[in-house]
């Protein structure tokens, strides 16, 4: 008996335990939350950049010893393009999602370019060459701006805007026949700056940012004394230039928060923003600007069928060297792509059509304000498109890309000739070429992300000729190879993935 109920006892609590056991399983479970992300924008930061340059000076040119010395009438153009490589410091302060920030940077750049197209610039049949040429150099340019931003997700979008500095070097140059005259003057000049960005973080206090930025500096008149070589001209010749620069700037850069702030109630990143997954289809509306850079030549070609003049080396008079017209304006569109998402890494497909509002006018050969020829190009960019492929690194909510393909575009042109007579010539070609840039691109909210991107494009070269009733010219033309640059900013809508 005593056995019995020792085991009945046994048994009873062994099925006491295997019931409270059971019970227990079902009870939930506590969750302990992991301790939230302690990252916000505010405090002090510092970091280095580079990115590519794409200026725009517009001038126009005295001579004001020689007879017809006047400023002439079609402007000229120099294009100063090339890298940039500086450093930022800033420091940021956030209230709930939003940021506020100041940030001063300092930038080498190798920007550069010659113009000719002043009052002159023609080589002769017999090897005689007339041209007044001007070089400007941006040496140095450093900015201190004011930013705004909006945090979300681990990423940061911003503009900014604020006072600006350059260096710049002009040399202008006079060359008639083998005899050359040249000047250079060093100027510093102020102005404004606008612009606008993303930036993401990337791992404990790095983040990696991409800016776009628009630098407008005051116009300048710089006047240089050419002491002209014996032969050239029987007197020192004062030179005159009236320019005014502006410069378009995008950059990549690398921030490390040297120290932390405390952001007034920072806000958690968005969970929604780490589950973002970019495969799918998507569409979109893009808006933004372009400057094109088109280097041309003029050429005036004589009868084929007349004599060989004296002296003559070549069977037509054309530019001395290489002339710039710079088509900049609005560009207005949409796009559509695919994106495939393998872990961080995104590849993509994506097509565009803009709409494009670029045109400009510069001087050709000669441009003379009293009696003497006129002669302009001036080139318009309708329409835009491009097939591109897409590479990307995908962080908390964004989307670093490279991107590249195939572009075409509609290039209209009116060359123009003037002397003794006038004559014109309009014409219409669909270009093709190639296309390459990067960008960033952001979820914002549901299926919506923006991005903004810059994009260089190569359209190859135009040759175009016409018949005039010229006895001596009975040809014209122009040869031009055309580039083009753009900034957009665009938002998507993700239609399914």
């Amino acid at each position: 008996m005593k056995r019995t109920g020792f085991g009945i006892a046994v048994g009873a609590t062994i099925l006491l335990a295997s019931t409270f056991a059971a019970s227990a399983a079902d009870l939930p479970v506590k969750y302990k939350a992991p301790p939230p992300d302690p990252w916000n924008w505010a405090g002090l930061y510092g970091g280095i950049n580079a990115g590519y340059s794409f200026g725009r000076d517009t001038f126009d040119q005295a001579l004001p010893n020689l007879p017809a010395g006047r400023f002439q009438d079609g402007p000229g153009r120099i294009l100063p393009t090339g890298g940039v490589f500086g450093g930022q410091l800033g420091y940021n302060w956030q209230i709930e999602r939003w940021v506020l920030g100041l940030e001063g940077d300092a930038q080498w750049t190798g920007q550069r370019d010659p113009g000719c197209g002043g009052f002159e610039c023609i080589q002769n049949f017999n090897a005689e060459v007339g041209a007044a040429l001007v070089r400007h150099q941006v040496d140095w340019f450093t900015t201190l701006r004011g930013r705004l931003g909006y945090a979300n997700g681990g990423y940061l979008l911003y503009v900014t805007g604020g006072a600006a500095w350059a260096g710049i070097r002009e040399t202008a140059t006079l060359q008639f026949d083998d005899s050359v005259a040249s000047a250079t003057v060093k100027n510093v000049v102020a102005g404004w700056v606008f612009g606008g960005g993303i930036e993401g973080r990337l791992s404990g206090n790095w983040t990696v940012k991409f800016e776009y930025l628009h630098l407008d500096f005051s116009p300048t008149t710089t006047t240089t004394r050419l002491a002209t070589p014996a032969g050239l001209l029987p007197f020192d010749e004062t030179n005159v230039v009236r320019s005014h620069v502006t410069d378009n700037i995008v950059r990549v850069g690398l921030n490390y928060r040297l120290w932390n702030a405390q952001a007034t109630a920072p806000a958690p990143i968005d969970p929604a923003a780490n589950a973002w997954r970019w495969t799918g289809a998507y569409a979109g509306l893009n808006g933004g600007y372009g400057v094109g850079n088109t280097s041309f030549k003029e050429f005036k070609y004589f009868d084929p069928v007349a004599p060989p003049l004296f002296g003559e080396l070549t069977h037509y008079i054309s530019s001395f060297a290489p002339q710039k017209v710079s088509p900049q304006g609005a560009l207005a569109g949409g796009q559509v792509g695919y994106n495939w998402q393998i872990n961080q890494f995104v590849v993509g497909v994506e097509g565009d059509a803009q709409w494009s509002g670029q045109k400009d006018t510069a001087c050709a050969m000669s441009c003379f304000t009293a009696g003497g020829p006129v002669e302009t190009v001036t080139q318009r960019y309708n329409w835009l498109a491009t097939a591109r492929a897409r590479l990307g690194y995908a962080g908390s909510g964004y989307l670093l890309f490279v991107t590249a393909g195939g572009a075409w575009a509609e290039i209209e042109e009116t060359d123009v000739f003037s002397g003794a007579a006038v004559y014109t010539s309009n014409f219409k070609q669909t270009k093709g070429g190639w296309v390459a840039g990067g960008g960033v691109e952001a979820w914002l909210s549901g299926n919506w992300t923006g991005k903004i991107e810059y994009l260089h494009f190569d359209l190859g070269s135009i040759n175009h000729t016409f018949a005039t009733t010229d006895q001596t010219f009975p040809t014209m033309g122009t040869q031009s190879t055309v580039r083009n640059d753009v900034i957009r900013v665009g938002v998507n809508y993700r239609l399914g993935g």
